[in-house]
C-alpha cells in the first residue's frame, strides 16, 4: 500500500492519497512539517534538488512550507542570506 522512497529512507512514506489531517490546514500538518525538517538535515546520498522535488510533489508541501522548513533546517541561514 505504501511505497518507501529515497533508497530505503523511512522518514516519509508516500501513499496514493494523503489523509485530510495531514494536508495543508489539517490538525496533524505540523507533524509533516517537522518530519520535513528532519529529512532536509538527514545525511542521505541525494541532492537538495531531489529533496525539494520529493517534498513538493510526493509529500505535498507548498513552496512556502518548503522554504520555512529549509530555513528551520539551516537555523535561519536562508533568511540571513536573503537579507544581505
Amino acid at each position: 500500500m505504501a511505497d518507501i522512497k529515497l533508497q530505503g529512507s523511512k522518514m516519509f512514506r508516500t501513499f496514493k492519497t494523503q489523509k485530510e489531517e495531514y494536508k495543508a490546514g489539517g490538525k496533524n500538518r505540523q507533524y509533516v512539517l517537522d518530519k520535513a525538517v528532519k529529512f532536509l538535515t538527514a545525511k542521505l546520498p541525494i541532492t537538495q534538488g531531489d529533496r525539494h522535488h520529493f517534498l513538493l510533489d510526493k509529500v505535498g508541501l507548498t513552496e512556502t512550507e518548503y522554504l520555512e522548513c529549509l530555513n528551520k533546517a539551516t537555523n535561519g541561514e536562508v533568511v540571513r542570506q536573503a537579507l544581505q
